[in-house]
């Protein structure tokens, strides 16, 4: 029965049916065929998912997030970020790559870096006469930082599965993080090269300094963030509450946090919240079902009669992720092939940290491609352009974040060196 369970998750997911809806149905066909299990068990599983501490800190940085762009924390790292690089050939490229690393500090969310950055900077890509493809796809591929570059909600749902530590994981998003936004600014200077895009003035060490005085408000927010989490603080959740608090407040300060929109934020808060929560609980019934059904363990010996090889298990189990993020937001491949790869890494002896990243980084990369593709469709709409003519402007941007994640699986210490440096 358990393939009949697959098989329907499968062709909703293809007919375009929401995730949460398409495991959810799967997950009810197969209880209603299984004599010792009732549907209770839907509602039970769903509840002790998320009632747990550590899944309060993703409303907490969904919040937070909200709070920067209501409070102008977001503009001030963009005008911060123009005034350090938008002289440099490709200007307002590297512009939303480093705008984009700043804001994944903060937020951790993909979908909301691509929004908040896009809505700013692919229009005045455009009114400088950047190419729409050029200024859509560098947004959409630099936006996958988020999840990257700590705070990461995928991190926390990877945590509560895998055991490892939240702190760990953050810190072996570092290095990755920065090395893709290091490679697409390589690239975005070729491209504007090649393109002759114009290139912004030159901004004076004195603009520079006013402009790093006006974003130190902003720029705490990480500090405050990994500081509390490393220095043992305080947990994820409570530097998640910690961050609500101090968007709020800076916000307030600055009198760019209209109360009157307030509601509004809280709102989109609460209803991306619910959306990623309600995909994690059903995600993690069905995940239940696959274990309960042995489908791990039958699934690791499959793989190890192809090879034993941890550098090819690694890059296969990566295949398959990769292709699984086409056709499912990120924390829904987390959430479903953790515990079925899981057993297969450590038979191999792979590190389960190194793992969660490059896991984390193959999955938020399909959130680039069609048919779900949420980056994608939220920047081609910004841009007011065709998906394909994005994935057109987004190929070179690819090329380069593909190249880091063939480092990380090959050279594992890019991300296992700063979590090492931790204790426990």
């Amino acid at each position: 029965m358990v393939v009949v369970m697959i098989l329907i998750f499968l062709g909703l997911l293809l007919l375009g049916v929401p995730i949460a809806f398409g495991t959810g149905i799967g997950t009810v066909v197969y209880l209603l065929s299984h004599k010792s299990l009732s549907l209770l068990v839907l509602a039970q599983r769903m509840w002790t998912s998320m009632d747990s501490f550590s899944m309060l800190a993703i409303p907490m940085f969904m919040l937070a997030g909200s709070l920067m762009n209501g409070g102008g924390i977001t503009k001030r790292i963009v005008h911060l970020c123009d005034k350090l690089v938008g002289h440099i050939t490709g200007s307002l490229g590297h512009v939303t790559i480093l705008a984009s690393m700043l804001f994944a500090s903060m937020s951790g969310s993909a979908s909301a870096s691509c929004a908040a950055i896009g809505g700013m900077l692919i229009p005045s890509m455009k009114e400088k006469g950047y190419d729409p493809d050029y200024a859509a796809g560098v947004t959409a591929v630099a936006s996958i930082m988020g999840p990257i570059i700590p705070p990461s909600i995928a991190f926390i749902i990877y945590s509560s599965m895998s055991g490892d530590s939240v702190g760990k994981l953050f810190m072996g998003g570092v290095i990755p993080g920065i090395l893709i936004g290091l490679s697409m600014m390589v690239f975005a200077y070729l491209i504007a090269k090649r393109r002759r895009f114009p290139v912004e003035p030159r901004a004076s060490w004195g603009q520079r300094g006013r402009a790093l005085v006006k974003s130190i408000p902003a720029l705490l927010m990480p500090v405050i963030i990994m500081g509390g989490i490393m220095g043992g603080i305080c947990t994820a959740t409570e530097a998640g509450a910690v961050a609500c608090a101090y968007g709020f407040v800076v916000g307030l300060v600055t009198k760019e946090l209209d109360l009157k929109k307030l509601p509004g934020v809280l709102c989109d808060a609460a209803e991306t919240t619910a959306m990623v929560l309600m995909i994690m609980g059903t995600s993690q019934v069905f995940g239940w079902l696959l274990t309960m059904e042995k489908i791990p363990q039958k699934l690791a010996a499959a793989v190890q009669t192809i090879t034993t090889d941890p550098t090819m298990v690694f890059a296969l189990l990566m295949l398959i992720i990769l292709f699984l993020g086409c056709f499912m937001i990120d924390a829904a491949v987390m959430m479903i092939m953790t515990p079925l790869m899981l057993p297969i890494v450590k038979a191999v002896g792979i590190d389960t940290v190194h793992f969660g990243v490059v896991i984390n980084m193959m999955a938020v990369a399909g959130g680039l491609t069609p048919p779900v593709g949420n980056m994608l469709y939220i920047a081609s709409n910004i841009a007011g352009i065709s998906a394909m003519k994005t994935v057109k402007g987004m190929m070179p941007f690819l090329v380069a974040v593909f190249l880091v994640m063939a480092l990380c699986v090959l050279l594992p210490q890019l991300t296992t060196f700063l979590p090492g440096l931790l204790v426990g």
